[in-house]
């Protein structure tokens, strides 16, 4: 090696590492979501489930109907049932449970906010809606 390119790997490197740890911090934020997204698509497809099978619910069906869902929920952070809708007791319409989650972007978020990017309408709550026909 000459004497010359003494020291161009370590600038190459130092010039490589912030993007290399960018894609990798990239890649677990999205793996993050996700693992939310999918917590809560299977939350709210279990809340439904047990909200078909209780026509014209009672307070405590209500609350085994959230349960369900939350239990659905696994371990994603600050899970929350935010609308149940049930069947009617000869209705032929729809139930409908919706779930939420709250979500940040922990490395791309300030990483784009860096570069004069915003990210903040992509933060918040990932939600999904599971929406099951009324038996009849």
């Amino acid at each position: 090696m000459a004497r010359s390119e003494r020291g161009a790997s370590a600038v190459e490197f130092a010039i490589v590492l912030p993007v290399l740890l960018l894609v990798l911090g990239g890649i677990v934020d999205f793996g993050r979501y996700f693992f939310v997204q999918i917590q809560v698509t299977n939350a709210s497809r279990e809340g439904v489930r047990a909200a078909v099978m209780y026509p014209n619910p009672a307070a405590a069906d209500m609350t085994a109907i959230t349960a369900r869902a939350m239990a659905a929920a696994g371990a994603a952070p600050g899970i929350a049932v935010q609308g149940v809708s049930t069947c009617a007791a000869s209705a032929t319409t729809n139930a409908s449970v919706t779930v939420t989650a709250p979500f940040n972007w922990i490395i791309l978020g300030p990483a784009i906010r860096m570069v004069g990017g915003n990210w903040s309408r992509l933060n918040g709550p990932v939600a999904a809606t599971g929406v099951m026909r009324c038996g009849g």
